[in-house]
């Protein structure tokens, strides 16, 4: 029974919340968008102007996520499962 509970627990604490499964995924998104932009060949400080626009957006809450990156980050993110 100890070990029952136990477990449960264990299983409870690794649980991630939903608040922490759709950061893990719009991280995914920003990471997608990131890697479109630096893909594109912009310098050092192009990409950095991006990454602190992005990021004052997110603290505004007035970042949206394309549905298709939305998408992308969701596959990479569940792929690391199947592993």
């Amino acid at each position: 029974l100890v070990d029952a509970i136990l477990s449960q627990e264990k299983t409870t604490r690794e649980k991630p919340t939903l608040q922490g499964k759709i950061k893990e995924v719009q991280t995914e998104g920003v990471k997608v968008e990131l890697s479109e932009i630096a893909r594109e060949k912009m310098n050092l400080s192009e990409l950095e102007k991006k990454i602190s626009e992005i990021k004052s957006m997110l603290e505004k809450n007035e970042y949206r996520v394309d549905p298709e990156k939305i998408f992308e980050g969701l596959s990479k993110y569940l792929s690391i499962f199947e592993k």
